[in-house]
């Protein structure tokens, strides 16, 4: 089944920041671990249009940010639900993220 991309809503970031926490070593992954990342994906007016929830059989199983650093160039924050992490899930996710990007976008 194929992953649908959709602007994130304030419901589904408070959902990753507080329920999606990570074991060990990559507990840096958490939202919590960082007090800018935290702020700027909490914002009281939502995340924007930048920032999107990624669905697979109707559950949130992942988030793909986007800032565009020049004209037509982008940047992109990422982040799966610990659950699924190690599971080889994520090239499937990190190639549908692209393809979402390009043809939404059109980067360089």
């Amino acid at each position: 089944m194929a992953y649908k991309f959709s602007i994130l809503t304030q419901e589904q970031a408070e959902n990753i920041t507080f329920d999606w926490h990570y074991d060990g070593e990559c507990s840096f992954y958490d939202m919590e671990a960082d007090k800018e990342d935290l702020d700027e994906f909490l914002n009281p007016e939502g995340p924007g249009d930048s920032s999107f929830a990624v669905i697979k059989e109707n559950e949130l199983i992942a988030f793909l940010s986007i800032s565009e650093v020049t004209d037509r160039i982008f940047d992109i924050g990422l982040g799966m639900r610990p659950d699924l992490t190690g599971k080889g899930n994520g090239t499937e996710f990190l190639r549908a993220g692209i393809n979402f990007i390009q043809s939404e976008f059109k980067p360089e």
